[in-house]
């Protein structure tokens, strides 16, 4: 008696259980790139960076409107007292019958649009607060930092080359880092040999 064996011959191909493509989510020229294909990295090494000056330029302009927002709201605040005062004083006075009613519907309708006015001011504020931050995430996206400790197994991209990034889709792919201490083989089977695989 003894046991029979049977071998299953496969072709495939011997890969790292983690890669990291690093594709840009933003479009510029790469100003920096301290790598070179092989080169042992540590996660958090800086990989490359891109061209900011659009990008700062949008969070300037996305800032000063942020700040001019939250100038028109204190003004809105500050209108708004003024014509809260306004209704009050003439409300007693028309409940003594001492304005007509015109005048007092003016004044209400002036504290009703400066009420609008300051709700109106506030959400300008809170849009322009969304996009300064969207400008300050799109300006951090210049610089990509390594997601992982392990190797530039592939570099696509020199130095000064513009590459292409959205946040919608994939952008270019400048390198891959791999984790080279464990492999993996992927191969294919026929389905006839796969019921033989222990």
């Amino acid at each position: 008696r003894r046991n029979l064996t049977e071998l299953v011959v496969a072709n495939g191909r011997i890969q790292p259980v983690l890669q990291v493509k690093i594709s840009p989510e933003v479009s510029g020229e790469i100003i920096e790139l301290p790598v070179k294909e092989g080169q042992q990295v540590k996660k958090g090494d800086l990989l490359l960076k891109i061209k900011p000056d659009f990008y700062v330029a949008g969070r300037s302009s996305s800032e000063a409107n942020y700040l001019g927002s939250l100038a028109g709201k204190k003004t809105g605040e500050a209108n708004l007292q003024k014509a809260e005062l306004e209704f009050k004083r003439n409300e007693e006075l028309f409940t003594k019958k001492l304005i007509s009613d015109s005048a007092y519907l003016e004044v209400k309708t002036a504290y009703d649009i400066a009420t609008a006015q300051l709700d109106n001011s506030v959400h300008q504020v809170e849009v322009a607060k969304a996009a300064l931050q969207r400008a300050e995430e799109d300006l951090s996206k210049t610089t990509i930092y390594s997601p992982l400790t392990g190797t530039v197994s592939r570099l696509n991209s020199q130095l000064g080359e513009r590459v292409v990034g959205t946040a919608m889709m994939a952008g270019t792919e400048i390198m891959t880092v791999a984790d080279l201490n464990e492999m993996e083989a992927r191969v294919d089977i026929g389905e006839m040999d796969v019921v033989l695989i222990a």
